[in-house]
């Protein structure tokens, strides 16, 4: 029996601007090398060349939509990109890495998949918990909710709905009332070839790594609070933000508040391969997020022998053991926060080791493993009417 055919949808391919950008090189790379006919849907701006096999690419017009409402308007133009490719070729199946992005599909007998990537629409909180946490509560919770309305729609009708975490799988599970027949957990993954695997020089400089968007959802005001209490310990400490938000500037104006502005560093997106030097330079990768799914940079940090400290919220501690390959806080604690910091840039020993089993544990979330989960997936739903 040959491979199924596949067409990926998706928004990020050339640009990793999330998860979903990285998952979208690595299955498509995975399939390629397996052999699968796959056809790649993306914007026209994300268009890179893909890597060697059988593939087709064809694009959309880009969204110039923020980063959290882009995919509105691309699931009007995938919609109809669909249609049209379709009137050439059938897929086997259609493989959404957002699966929100099938919103405007139209309803067949086509095998659809999607990539649930986060669970923060699934379980939307009170009006309050908006407003004592993020600036931008005014907007942010009404997008909540009707993100929210807009995931049960399209989930129900999808013939099988990934996951990026037991916690999220849960999650997605008692907020839509979804069949467990349909719901599948398949952990992202980053390409371990890709890192460097020689022995790391553990410095205990003091360099505190921050990377990600969405700035206030991955914890950099609870960082940032924290870090007065670093500086009074070790005045030597410095903090380099990578990333982008449009709230970037308040966070900015707190530093300033703060007095940290000569601790901090706002570099911005940066390529994967001086991220990558970056990691190996920190003496310890930190995101304290309120809200998180999974965290594929904690893998990237792990991957370069750095030690890690995320919260205990969402998927974290599927991840990361407290005290084995990381550290595990409460989110919105600075205080305990700064007192993990200091534990990680002051003990020698404690670094090394969660360095060291960090590294260990990036082995079992390599491009096989993610592959083998979705070949698994797809060959059940082909099986299924």
């Amino acid at each position: 029996m040959s491979q199924p055919t596949i067409c990926i949808v998706t928004q990020q391919y050339k640009s990793v601007l999330s998860g979903i950008g990285l998952h979208a090189r690595n299955l498509l790379s995975g399939l390629l090398q397996h052999g699968y006919q796959v056809t790649l849907l993306t914007q026209k701006s994300q268009v890179a060349p893909a890597p060697t096999g059988n593939v087709q690419v064809m694009t959309v017009p880009d969204s110039h939509l923020g980063s959290q409402a882009r995919w509105i308007p691309l699931a009007w133009h995938f919609a109809n990109a669909i249609r049209q490719l379709e009137a050439e070729k059938q897929f086997d199946i259609i493989h959404f890495t957002d699966a929100r992005e099938a919103l405007f599909l139209a309803k067949s007998s086509r095998v659809v998949v999607g990539n649930v990537n986060d669970y923060y629409s699934a379980q939307v909180s009170p009006l309050g918990y908006y407003r004592h946490y993020y600036i931008d509560w005014w907007k942010r919770w009404p997008y909540y909710v009707i993100v929210h309305q807009c995931e049960h729609l399209v989930l129900t009708r999808m013939r099988a709905v990934i996951a990026n975490s037991d916690y999220t799988r849960k999650a997605i599970q008692q907020a839509y009332r979804l069949d467990s027949q349909h719901l599948f957990k398949c952990y992202k993954c980053i390409d371990l070839s890709h890192y460097d695997s020689s022995p790391r020089k553990y410095s205990m400089g003091g360099l505190v790594l921050f990377v990600g968007g969405n700035m206030q959802r991955k914890g950099l005001e609870t960082l940032i609070q924290a870090a007065v209490k670093i500086v009074k310990s070790r005045p030597d400490t410095k903090f380099c933000v990578v990333g982008a938000d449009p709230n970037l500037p308040r966070m900015q104006a707190l530093c300033a508040r703060l007095n940290l502005m000569d601790h901090f560093e706002f570099v911005g997106w940066m390529p994967n391969e001086e991220l990558q030097q970056m990691y190996r330079r920190a003496s310890v990768f930190v995101m304290p997020s309120l809200v998180e799914a999974f965290g594929v940079v904690f893998l990237e940090a792990m991957a370069c022998g750095t030690p890690v400290i995320g919260t205990q919220v969402g998927g974290i501690p599927e991840l990361i053991k407290h005290g084995e390959n990381g550290l595990l806080v409460n989110p919105d604690r600075p205080d305990e926060l700064a007192a993990s910091l200091l534990r990680v840039l002051e003990d020698k020993n404690l670094s090394e080791r969660l360095g060291e089993n960090g590294r260990v544990t990036v082995r079992q979330f390599g491009i096989e493993q993610m592959l083998s989960c979705t070949r698994h997936i797809y060959e059940t739903v082909l099986g299924q009417p």
